[in-house]
């Protein structure tokens, strides 16, 4: 083979790589059901505390993982370039695991405060309408 053969190979495995499988992940995650999206985040969550965004267009849903066990989820739309999450209690109860067990103050201080780091972190904001 001659080097410019190598290196089309090498470009196109590149590309694969970085490009197009992502994109094939990702669409596959959205079209998952809610228990199999549940499975696959507790499983890639890294840490004690863990966000995922899955986000389609100018809609998402923002993922809180805590300890790989718990999963609180925030519905969001995109108005003038902050995520707004649009569900009324969002601090209300546990999504998962399904018993949806009310959080405690203590929890409800380290979420806030990991939103806040999230925040920091990233330059689309989540805000809420309603905080506690």
């Amino acid at each position: 083979m001659r080097p410019v053969h190598i290196l089309i190979i090498a470009a196109v495995i590149l590309v694969l790589g970085v490009i197009i499988f992502p994109i094939v992940n990702r669409r596959q995650f959205r079209n998952l059901p809610p228990e199999q999206q549940v499975r696959i985040l507790m499983k890639e969550a890294k840490g004690l505390a863990y966000f995922k965004n899955v986000a389609k267009g100018g809609k998402g849903t923002l993922f809180y993982v805590k300890n790989k066990r718990k999963i609180l989820a925030f519905p969001w739309v995109l108005i003038d370039g902050k995520m707004v999450c649009i569900r009324k209690n969002p601090f209300e109860k546990w999504d998962y695991p399904e018993e949806q067990q009310p959080l405690n103050d203590d929890e409800l201080a380290q979420i806030k405060q990991e939103i806040e780091n999230f925040n920091k972190k990233n330059p689309v904001k989540i805000v809420f309408n309603n905080k506690k």
